[in-house]
């Protein structure tokens, strides 16, 4: 896969999941820890896509530097863009903490199932 699908495949499998923690939530444990579930998982969409539009952008060939550059600057962002939106959702909407960061945890996982075709395909036997 190239940069911009893989990119794709992330956030579109992080919205799936988004979607099913916040759908699993609501039935095992209500609706507050459903919605929580999502937003949690939103969160880490909603950074994926940010940080994916940053770095890869227009989709343009660049120098390795400025891509570099492009690439720690979009990952500070995204932190701080993290962080805001936990307090926005901790502290302005009041969501219970378990469950946001269920759906959160969820999304990072994504990360760890990209990398497994890549591994595959750098294996030696």
């Amino acid at each position: 896969m190239n940069g911009k699908a893989t990119a794709s495949w992330i956030v579109v499998t992080q919205l799936v999941l988004a979607l099913a923690a916040g759908v699993a939530c609501f039935f095992l444990a209500g609706g507050t820890a459903g919605w929580s579930a999502l937003a949690g998982g939103l969160i880490g969409v909603v950074t994926s896509l940010f940080m994916a539009l940053r770095v890869i952008g227009r989709g343009t060939v660049r120098p390795a530097r400025d891509v570099m550059r492009r690439f720690y600057g979009a990952e500070a962002a995204k932190f701080f863009l993290t962080i805001a939106l936990f307090a926005l959702a901790i502290g302005v909407l009041q969501m219970p903490f378990p469950p946001l960061l269920m759906g959160y945890g969820l999304t990072l996982v994504v990360y760890w199932l990209a990398l497994l075709p890549l591994k595959a395909s750098t294996s030696l036997g």
